[in-house]
């Protein structure tokens, strides 16, 4: 099979489809979750035409801005906007719209549409009947509800405004995206080009701010209302800016007109600063602020802004040649109330560039004019007022601090680099402060910003600088080249100068000038220059006579310093001075804090920018001086005395080191880790937990708790790995106590104080991805957690789960930060996003904690563990978690797919809670409406229609009866019979049954996979016992079921791709076929019906079943040599183990079956993989295709056998025996070439079986003799074939062996009277009957023989196949019957009869018989009734029979134990029925059998049997001269005693009379009298005369005879005690009987 490494996209093929057609469910959410992601090209142009028709908002910043158009018009009914009809708008939606419009000042059009919106989702609520307080006191609970409806859409509304702005930010982010449509490329250029749009930006943003400081926003009605206004527009303002700094950062809309519009703002607001006092949220404050500086750099444009002699066009566009322009921005800028020293500065860069060049070039035309309105003088009194504000204000600290605020956006630090480059120039020296903010922004940069730094000439003058100060001068230098780890790899690698500060006095003994360069000196003796830090003197830098220096001048004027020209390894310095450091460390001393940490970020930095070579490179130089050890010795060394000491910033520097040293070092990690004091080590507390309770928590930084996650991370994934590098069983331990530590923070870290509340949400998303890795690695595959090959998660995964899965009633701490996250959720979600100055920790968190529970809850399930307490939390927060889901679109997939897992959860019988009652009834109309909504809308994401389909179904399957019926039927199940009729009518039920239904109508607009889940739901939906019948719109679903049905799809696959949408096809096909079946039964609907049959009974669908059970593309060399490879590859390692668990329903893909992203963490190293990887995919897929192909052809085997039941009369005789045929011939050719194929195999001979009695039975369908042959042959190919191995099956009692006998039944029982096939295929016929009835029940006696030696020497034995084994003899002896009743020539019987002796199958039968007595079936001794049963049949052939009479059969039946009661006599239904039923159902046929077959020959073997039952012979015929009291009648008797006279009558024919006087049978008797001794009781006339007497006398007295009637059965016991009718036939037909009995001695 082609292999592709891509995952499956959306499939992109051109149907001949119309245009999706916009509905009034279609929002602006919608559009900015669809331009996300990829989308087939329906959806692709609906959104454009979305954007197209909703154009004037996108393009007005001032989203929804009031357009002061006329009042609505009462009543209103529906809305018409943008050509879309949004209908059921009651007047309560219209007063909502008017009071909102009052308060926002929006668009009172769109305020009506918003609001309509979400009525459709969430309806109003009302107080029932019930419910109302009967009180003449005030309930204020109506004016609750009401101003709950009024947050709710006020919510909905603002949202939607930020909804807009963000999707004008991925319209411009879209330009260059190739996945994009032309439509939104060209929007985005609209915007990204437009001066209009950024100038209406900055007025809406003034607007908004405006609202802020003037308080607008207090409406009155309620705090909570006025607080989520105030949220809001404070998030739009901080969207407006965002969206501004995305369109100025491009090079066409700083013209002059922005730039004076947005430092109008700027000034009119002192940069924002003004509005200290009325935003509440500082982190927002701080971050409108710091956007604001980064937009006025963008506009400042200090990398393009200079003037040019040249009069180009874009020089005099430029700000900087517009007087009046410069003049407004620098009125702004240098006003005295503004503080912001980075836009001073950047305003100082270019006023220092204007003031060189008027200098310059005061004399052409342009300065003139400049100089005119804006003298020298006063812009060189601007420069230095600037320069000493900037100063004082610390411009490069707060730098740092604009950059900390906005690092989440490289963005904004390639905007803020820009003021780092260009201040370059002005730069005197690089001091530590000045480093750092060059580091800080610069290491956050892409890398064409770092290089274009690198290249500046500036820079590269301050680094020559900066190094000849080194180490002297030890951060600024350091700082500056680890802004790129290649970069200082490089510099490091080989300095060339050493500076040292000298006395004067001592160094001018030790130099003289050199000879050739005069500015230079040489020492005139060796040197030893100690590195710093080197207390004991102990190694130093020898520097030899000769050693040339640069001597400078010292800030004291007795010291010199001396920059001596000397090569060294700078790596190898750094090593010694951490090393010397070390020794003798202390936290009081800040320089050496800093020295350690900025060594230790140097190293860091190379490990995250260069190679691993050049790490290690970077460690052995720096370990080249380090006294009896390596530098990462010192290094740990290090760690561990930052611990003692708890200080913060040396731990955070080492452990994020030692977390990027992880994947290659790990050898020298895990054991330092084995034995450090960072976490409890023997029985003490660990130092982690010290730190982040008594230093974090009390400073409110958390920064190295954050890396200690990280490390955590790092070593959870290097257990990943094949590298022995620690043994696995420490690791566990160690990892197991990093897990427990995790815990317990995450137990309480949301109850800590937090500087930065974005670090909340990053150290809580960080725990919980930490976690689920190793919960997704622990039980992400197959297997006994301590034979996994995960186990080395086993301790650190039960850690977890003990902590969260608390079960009973007990409170799980570990689970409060994500029950409290839902409980936040459900007030509003912008109190996170206010907080929040990253944008997306928020986000993050959310779908972390939601995705966290998902995992546990399905875990819990998986492991079989007890219901958690969490668990029931959630049910518990139900209405918390449906609220979230009807109000945040972003948050639809995620919510559903919790709720989804808690339905499908396995609770112990009858103990799992009911989503309606937990949800009540409010709850339950807003899920249901919010599911309509969702399910009834065409433009959203597949991923969220998935999720809506899965949780319909875990519903429909997850015994929640209640929420069955609300979802199928709408019907309000908490039923309020307090409602008047006309009330509860008002509103038309919501049945999501009928909206999946109509879905149907769209699926071709689907994906395979999403209209796969569509029908699933709809097949489980249907099933449900709830599910109305009757629907008029039934035809139309119906009809494109069978339409898509019909579909086949000719073309092979070719790639990974095609194979994954191939299996999507075939499952989507089954489940129609399903629902199919399912209206057949249940529809009554005649049309419905009319057309599923006239589907069933076309040509073209038995081709297409036919191609449906026929498996294609199977590669059983790839699953067997794939095994091979792998376990060569991987020695210890089986495929088996990697097998996936956490599967969802209906899911395809690479790793579906196999977990290949663990596999691809545990073997990415290794040479063999990619190869490997590539097979494992191909062997993945093509184990899912034969998956949907079997259930494929299970369905429509489903369908045939539901058409077959319901319509066998209407079968087409031809085409279902062929198609019979066709199933049967497909198990020869294919067999079970793997043990997935047993299903099909199994599936195509029930299907075959059941068609074949379906036919058979109706015997007005013709039957071509001919095709039913070809069934014959081929069940008996089938039946002699390898893979059905009949004998052993038939042994085993397993196996498809029984309907492949019972379609031989029905097809031999059609074709038995063909004398032409039997006669041309005698062969096919000979070979069926000695596999089957001779070899097979030889086989079954066989068996039955071991069982009874095993039960005689083994006491405890018992047979567990017995009914099984009875089974097969039974359809062994229907197949004898037909085959003896065929009319064939005479040589099939003598083929027969060869067959029975050559394999024994008389003497086999002989011996069930004799051992009989030893096996009891249910207190019956069954099988000696069913021996005598095929003796019975087999003497129907006269060969066999004289051949059984030879082998001494009656001796047999005579001296077997169980004939012993038999011949004792007396035996009867009422005394030992079972021994008289052998008697009269087998034995005496038997008899009758032989003398009809084989006439006078037996008459001997006959009288000697007949004299040894002689007792039960005379009891029976005496028994009817019982006296009145005693005499029983009965039918068995009846059907004894005429089987005596017939034998009576056929030894009368043969004159056995002659034969007993001959014999001697009867010596001393007179033979005149006595005539037939061998049947005491009528053996004379006299006996004879008796026994007729008898029956005369009872017949004539009718009444006795009835009360003497007994039953023989249990019906007969039934038919008895009931009386009537039934009764009196049944006397009737006794009597009879008993005349008939006279006739046989008449």
């Amino acid at each position: 099979m082609p292999v592709t490494s891509g995952q499956l996209v959306v499939q992109q093929s051109v149907l001949p489809l119309k245009p999706i057609q916009p509905t009034q469910f279609w929002t602006f959410p919608n559009a900015l979750s669809l331009i996300k992601t990829p989308n087939n090209i329906y959806i692709a142009d609906a959104l454009d035409e979305f954007l197209l028709s909703n154009k004037d908002i996108i393009l007005n910043p001032d989203v929804f801005k009031s357009s002061n158009s006329e009042p609505i018009k009462k009543p209103l009914k529906q809305l018409s906007l943008r050509n879309v009809l949004y209908s059921d708008i009651s007047a309560k939606i219209v007063d909502d719209a008017e009071k909102l419009e009052s308060i926002l000042k929006l668009d009172i059009v769109e305020i009506v549409r918003i609001v309509s919106q979400t009525a459709k989702r969430t309806p109003e609520k009302k107080l029932h009947n019930s419910e109302k307080l009967k009180s003449k006191l005030p309930d204020d609970r109506q004016r609750f509800l009401e101003n709950e409806r009024l947050l709710l859409n006020t919510s909905n509304i603002l949202v939607e405004r930020r909804t807009v702005l963000k999707l004008v930010i991925e319209l411009v982010n879209s330009i260059n995206r190739p996945s994009a449509s032309e439509v939104i490329q060209n929007f985005g250029k609209d915007i990204f080009l437009s001066s209009t749009y950024v100038v209406n930006v900055i007025e809406a943003l003034d607007k908004s701010l405006a609202v802020l400081s003037s308080r607008s926003y207090e409406s009155g009605i309620s705090p909570e209302l006025d607080e989520l206004i105030y949220r809001e527009t404070i998030l739009f303002s901080i969207q407006l800016v965002k969206v501004l700094t995305e369109l100025v950062s491009g090079p066409y809309l700083k013209n002059n007109t922005t730039t004076k519009a947005w430092f109008d703002l700027m000034k009119s607001t002192n940069f924002l600063f003004n509005f200290g006092p009325y935003i509440k949220y500082q982190e927002s404050f701080n971050l409108l602020q710091g956007l604001a500086t980064t937009v006025s750099i963008l506009f400042l444009d200090l990398i393009e802004t200079y003037d040019s002699v040249e009069d180009n066009e874009k020089s005099s566009s430029s700000y900087i040649n517009d007087v009046a322009i410069f003049c407004s921005i620098n009125d702004a800028i240098t006003n005295e109330s503004n503080d912001n020293s980075v836009v001073l500065y950047s305003w100082l860069i270019i006023s220092m560039r204007k003031f060189y060049f008027l200098q310059e070039h005061s004399a052409i035309e342009s300065s003139k004019t400049f100089l005119n309105s804006f003298s020298l003088e006063k812009l060189d009194s601007t420069i230095a007022n600037l320069s000493l504000r900037a100063a004082e204000l610390n411009v490069f600290s707060n730098l740092t601090k604009v950059n900390e605020l906005l690092k989440f956006d490289s963005l904004h630090s390639s905007i803020l680099s820009t003021v780092v480059i260009s201040a370059m120039p002005l730069i005197e020296s690089i001091t530590p402060e000045i480093a750092t903010c060059i580091q800080s922004i610069l290491q956050n940069c892409p890398n064409s910003i770092v290089e274009r730094f690198f290249d500046n000439e500036f820079t590269v003058n301050h680094i020559i600088l900066a190094r000849a100060k080194f180490p002297l001068a030890f951060a600024p230098y350091l700082q500056i080249a680890s802004v790129n780890g290649n970069f200082a790899f490089e510099e490091f690698s080989e300095l060339k100068s050493y500076i040292q500060l000298f006395k004067k006095e001592e160094f001018g003994k030790l130099y003289q000038i050199d000879d050739t360069n005069t500015e230079l000196v040489k020492l005139t003796k060796y040197l030893d220059i100690f590195p710093p830090y080197e207390y004991n003197k102990k190694l130093s830098l020898m520097l030899t006579e000769g050693t040339k220096a640069i001597m400078l001048p010292a800030t004291n004027s007795d010291e010199i310093l001396v920059n001596f020209l000397y090569k060294y390894n700078g790596w190898a310095l750094l090593g010694r001075i951490l090393q010397n450091v070390s020794k003798f460390f202390t936290t009081s001393d800040d320089e050496k804090v800093n020295v350690v940490v900025l060594i230790i970020k140097s190293i860091t930095q190379v490990t995250i920018d260069g190679s691993i070579e050049q790490v290690k490179e970077v460690l052995d130089f720096m370990s080249t001086y380090t006294d009896d050890s390596d530098i990462l010795e010192v290094i740990l060394r290090l760690l561990e005395q930052g611990l003692h000491s708890r200080n913060v910033r040396v731990l955070e520097a080492v452990l994020d080191l030692v977390t990027k040293l992880m994947p290659f070092l790990s050898y020298r990690i895990w054991p330092y880790l084995s034995k450090s004091v960072l976490l409890s080590h023997n029985g003490k507390e660990g130092f982690a937990a010290t730190i982040f309770g008594a230093i974090e928590m009390v400073n409110g930084d958390y920064n190295f708790t954050i890396s200690l996650v990280k490390l955590t991370d790092a070593l959870v994934q290097n257990c990943l790995s094949l590298n022995e590098d620690y043994p696995k069983k420490s690791k566990s331990f160690i990892l197991s106590k990093f897990i427990n530590h995790l815990v317990s923070v995450f137990e309480c870290f949301t109850y800590c104080r937090f500087n930065h509340p974005y670090q909340k949400l990053e150290l809580g998303v960080s725990m919980l991805d930490v976690l689920s890795n190793v919960l997704n690695y622990t039980y992400g595959v197959h297997g006994e957690l301590k034979d996994k090959v995960t186990n080395v998660f086993s301790e650190s995964s039960t850690c977890i789960l003990d902590s969260f899965l608390v079960s009973g009633d007990d409170f799980s701490r570990s689970v409060a930060p994500i029950l409290s996250m839902v409980d936040s959720l459900a007030s509003n979600i912008n109190l996170y996003e206010v907080s929040d100055i990253s944008g997306f920790y928020y986000d993050s968190w959310i779908r972390g904690a939601l995705s966290f529970s998902q995992l546990i809850v399905e875990i819990r399930s998986v492991l079989n563990l007890p219901p958690s307490a969490f668990e029931k939390s959630l049910f518990g927060r139900l209405p918390k978690l449906v609220s979230t889901y009807s109000q945040y679109a972003s948050l639809r997939s995620s919510v559903l797919d919790v709720i989804t897992a808690l339905t499908n959860g396995i609770w112990p019988d009858n103990t799992k809670p009911s989503l309606l009652s937990h949800l009540g009834r409010d709850n339950a109309q807003v899920l249901l409406h919010s599911l309509a909504v969702d399910l009834d809308n065409s433009f959203d994401n597949y991923k969220l229609k998935i999720s809506l389909y899965d949780f319909i179904c875990a519903v429909m399957e997850g015994n929640q009866e209640g929420l069955s019926v609300l979802f199928i039927s709408g019907r309000d199940v908490f039923g309020d019979f307090t409602k008047k009729g006309d009330e509860a009518e008002d509103q038309k039920p919501i049945s999501l049954l009928q909206i999946l239904k109509k879905n149907i109508r769209d699926i071709n607009y689907y994906p395979n996979f999403v209209g796969l889940h569509l029908v699933d739901a709809i097949s489980l939906a249907s099933n449900s016992w709830t599910t109305a019948r009757e629907n008029e719109n039934d035809i139309e679903f119906i009809d494109e079921l069978i339409s898509k049905i019909q579909v086949t799809i000719d073309e092979k696959p070719q790639t990974v791709d095609d194979y994954i949408s191939r299996c999507y096809s075939e499952k989507l096909v089954s489940k129609i076929a399903q629902i199919l079946s399912l209206f057949l039964y249940t529809s009554r609907n005649e049309n419905c019906k009319k057309n599923i049959i006239n589907l069933l009974t076309s040509d073209s669908f038995l081709k297409v079943a036919k191609s449906k059970f026929a498996i294609k593309d199977y590669q059983p060399a790839l699953h067997s040599n794939l095994q091979v490879s792998f376990e060569n590859a991987f020695p210890g390692f089986k495929l088996s183990q990697f097998t996936s668990v956490f599967t969802k329903r209906n899911r395809f893909g690479t790793s579906a079956v196999y977990n290949l992203a663990l596999m691809d963490r545990l073997f990415q190293n290794q040479k063999a993989w990619p190869l490997l990887r590539e097979d494992i995919i191909s062997a993945s897929v093509n184990l899912q295709y034969l998956e949907s192909q079997i259930s494929s052809a299970k369905s429509f085997g489903a369908l045939l056998t539901a058409y077959c039941r319901r319509f066998g009369g209407e079968l087409s005789g031809s085409k279902i025996l062929e198609f019979t045929s066709h199933l049967l011939k497909l198990n020869i050719t294919e067999g079970i070439p793997a043990e997935l194929f047993e299903q099909i195999y199994h599936e195509r001979i029930e299907l075959a079986f059941f068609l074949m009695y379906s036919i058979y039975k109706n015997s007005e369908i013709k039957k071509d003799p001919v095709i039913v042959f070809e069934i014959v042959k081929n069940s008996s190919e089938l039946l002699s074939s390898p893979s059905m191995n009949f004998l052993v099956a038939l042994a085993e009692s397993s196996g498809y062996y029984r309907p492949l006998l019972r379609i031989l039944f029905c097809s031999l029982n059609l074709i038995k009277d063909e004398f032409g096939i039997l006669l041309e295929y005698f062969s096919v016929f000979r070979d069926l009957f000695g596999l089957i009835v001779t070899k097979g029940t030889r086989t079954l006696l066989i068996e039955l023989q071991n069982d009874v030696y095993l039960s005689r020497t083994n006491k405890n034995h018992k047979s567990t196949k017995m009914n099984e084994r009875i089974d097969d003899l039974m359809i062994i002896l229907s197949l004898l019957k037909v085959f003896v009743k065929m009319k064939s020539s005479p040589n099939l019987h003598q083929e027969m009869a060869t067959l029975v002796n050559d394999d024994g199958t008389i003497k086999s039968l002989f011996n069930l018989y004799s051992f009989s007595h030893s096996i009891e079936v249910n207190d019956e001794h069954i099988f000696a009734q069913l021996s005598l049963m095929f003796i019975q049949e087999l003497m129907e052939i006269e060969i066999i029979a004289e051949k059984m009479v030879s082998e001494g059969l009656f001796v047999v039946i005579v001296e077997s134990p169980i004939s012993s009661p038999i011949r004792a006599g007396s035996t009867s239904v009422a005394s030992g029925a079972q021994y008289h039923s052998i008697w009269t159902n087998g034995i005496l046929p038997i008899i009758i059998s032989s003398l009809h077959k084989l006439g006078p020959s037996v008459i001997a073997e006959v009288c000697v049997a007949l004299q040894l039952f002689g007792k039960q012979i005379e009891s029976c015929i005496e028994s009817w001269a019982k006296d009145s009291s005693t005499i029983r009648i009965s039918t068995s008797t009846v059907a004894e005693t005429s089987q005596i006279l017939l034998i009576y009558q056929s030894l009368v024919s043969m004159n056995v009379g002659e034969y007993l006087n001959e014999s001697g049978a009867v010596e001393g008797v007179d033979v005149e009298v006595i005539d037939m001794k061998v049947l005491p009781g009528l053996s004379s006339e006299s006996k004879r005369d008796e026994f007729v007497d008898c029956l005369n006398n009872l017949l004539k007295h009718p009444k006795f005879l009835t009360s003497r009637v007994a039953p023989s059965s249990i019906d007969e016991h039934r038919i008895i005690k009931k009386g009537g009718k039934d009764y009196d036939n049944f006397v009737n037909e006794l009597i009879q009987e008993i005349r008939d009995l006279k006739d046989f001695l008449n």
